[in-house]
């Protein structure tokens, strides 16, 4: 049975061909910039990074793909509804849940260990915000 952040049945749905340009768009969002300059393909990354590293990058590009909609519709949208009753509640959830997430990428200042820092959207903008442990 699957854990509640189990995504390979998502993962192996975005091999449909009905997903996949949409997908290797978004890659390219994420990676083809820095591919381009280095004249690279995303394997040297992990050459370069390590595969965990690498695989830590991809998977960034794939929870951004998963809040994005298409002329398709969303993924996770498409992947509960026709394999859904695959997955256990905790996992729907958590893949409902990466639909509605936002990609985004924090400065953390003043950090407290154990109690709290401050972290400031550098995407969005605005003000820092208090985030406390427990």
């Amino acid at each position: 049975m699957p854990t509640s952040h189990d995504l390979k049945g998502l993962m192996k749905f975005l091999a449909r061909d009905e997903w996949r340009d949409s997908f290797e768009e978004i890659f390219d969002d994420h990676f083809g910039p820095v591919l381009e300059a280095g004249d690279m393909e995303f394997e040297d990354i992990a050459e370069i990074l390590g595969d965990d590293w690498a695989m830590t990058l991809w998977g960034c590009a794939f929870e951004d793909f998963l809040t994005r909609d298409f002329e398709g519709g969303n993924i996770v949208d498409a992947y509960l509804r026709r394999r859904g009753w695959k997955e256990n509640a905790q996992a729907k959830a958590y893949m409902k849940a990466l639909r509605t997430s936002i990609m985004s990428l924090y400065e953390v200042s003043d950090i407290v260990p154990g109690k709290s820092l401050m972290a400031r959207d550098l995407v969005r903008g605005g003000e820092p915000l208090a985030v406390s442990e427990g």
